[in-house]
């Protein structure tokens, strides 16, 4: 009997820790907190994804999308700007992702665009 008390005490107390939910309420608190620097830094890697697509620089717009969608916000287009990135050096199954992403969230263009890489990848395979 003592030790099927002491057994479901151990139990009781590595369960106990388990549902503590006081970490997830500090990030909870934060987020409201951060959210006007995080919103400042999202538009900033927006600013540099969109200059680096316009001046062909395919591995920085892929940073700088991943920098923006790492702070918790988005823009649909960014998908899109990714996936033509990834297009453009070759890696077709990323873009085939990002794309779908962006035709998901009805970018324009994210269906040819899809549609397009498909047939890449098709050729490609023979």
């Amino acid at each position: 009997m003592r030790k099927v008390v002491m057994l479901m005490a151990l139990i009781c107390i590595v369960v106990g820790n388990l549902y503590d939910d006081s970490p997830m309420e500090k990030v909870l608190r934060a987020s409201p907190e951060t959210a006007p620097r995080r919103h400042k830094a999202f538009e900033s890697f927006c600013e540099q994804a969109y200059e680096a697509y316009h001046d062909d620089r395919w591995i920085d717009v892929i940073k700088s999308v991943n920098r923006a969608l790492n702070t918790g916000f988005y823009n649909d287009s960014l998908y899109f700007f990714r996936g033509f990135a990834y297009e453009s050096l070759g890696y077709f199954k990323y873009a085939k992702n990002d794309y779908k992403m962006a035709k998901k969230n009805g970018v324009y263009g994210a269906n040819t665009a899809l549609e397009r890489v498909k047939q890449k990848m098709k050729a490609k395979r023979r």
